[in-house]
């Protein structure tokens, strides 16, 4: 998952990515796209620190990879 701990399923949502402006599907859920990648601690604090809401697949991609120093 992202920087959000989704503990409880609810219906998925459609959200607006802050840092692209995207529009996504969010599950809020394990089953969620996100609970497939695995994400850095460091991502995962530069996103909690910045955002209410979770990142489209594209972004936190993107972040991962500079994470990772791709």
């Amino acid at each position: 998952m992202t920087h959000n701990d989704h503990s409880t399923e609810s219906a998925p949502k459609t959200v607006v990515c802050p840092m692209c402006g995207e529009q996504f599907t969010c599950g809020m859920s394990t089953s969620c796209w996100c609970a497939t990648r695995v994400v850095p601690d460091s991502v995962r604090r530069y996103l909690a620190e910045r955002y209410e809401t979770c990142v489209c697949s594209t972004c936190l991609d993107r972040l991962i990879a500079e994470a990772k120093g791709e």
